[in-house]
């Protein structure tokens, strides 16, 4: 069976600290990303857009999709109030470090989701799926992959994840894998998911001694690590184990 094995890199605070304690993770809305186009791509322009570039006969079968525009107004107002999860598929990323761990001050969580996790909650989670970064990614989807769906529900629920892992190329960095949820919310895990806590270059003593006493206290299983610099780079990481 296969395991998705994502990185959440965090600052400590009193968020991350619930997260660990109740063993969980959040999903936010759209409006809660800290990119004011995520997730907020106009789907019917990225058809008509699609349309504009396609030729016979995916065009055709595009030009149908016209017809559906009050189910695509419906998507676009239901994506507001889903749920995204983050991850990064790299740990030794110097700019998630530095953009989401508080200046290395921080924490990266590195999870193993079986499959099961995602068949169990399927009333909850619509599934997982990497970010599509590009220029007009939606579009692309349009073009490449929308006519080959053979069924409404598909179609509908690949265009809802679509939608919401769509970015601009310059995010690239972050290599990001999305959870997606048909709501915000919490989202209770199993702690075996939680397999390594690894701290950043400054994360503080204190920090690190309050973590490590709330995993003891969790009975977590998991692997305790500290980022170092790595002196074969100039700007190399890599990971110690304590």
């Amino acid at each position: 069976m296969a395991e998705y094995v994502l990185f959440k890199f965090r600052k400590i605070d009193k968020f991350v600290l619930k997260s660990i304690v109740q063993s969980e993770l959040y999903f936010a809305r759209p409006e809660r990303l800290n990119d004011p186009f995520d997730c907020k791509v106009d789907i019917i322009s990225a058809l008509e857009n699609a349309i504009s570039k396609s030729e016979s006969p995916s065009r055709q079968r595009l030009e149908n999709l016209r017809g559906m525009d009050g189910f695509f107004k419906k998507v676009q107002t239901d994506l507001a109030n889903m749920g995204v999860c983050s991850f990064s598929l790299e740990l030794l990323n110097p700019l998630m470090w530095s953009h989401y761990a508080d200046g290395h001050r921080g924490l990266c969580l590195t999870y193993s989701f079986p499959e099961s996790f995602f068949y169990d909650n399927a009333e909850q989670i619509l599934g997982v799926d990497q970010v599509d970064y590009g220029i007009n990614p939606l579009s692309d989807w349009f073009l490449q992959e929308a006519h080959q769906l053979n069924s409404f529900e598909r179609f509908g629920i690949s265009l809802i994840t679509k939608a919401l892992t769509v970015k601009a190329q310059p995010w690239e960095y972050e290599k990001e894998v999305r959870i997606i949820r048909r709501t915000e919310g919490l989202q209770a895990i199993n702690m075996r998911y939680l397999k390594q806590v690894c701290f950043g270059l400054a994360t503080p003593d204190p920090d690190v001694t309050l973590v490590r006493k709330l995993i003891d206290q969790g009975d977590y299983k998991v692997t305790i690590c500290n980022m170092e610099r790595n002196e074969e780079s100039d700007f190399g990481l890599k990971v110690l184990e304590v």
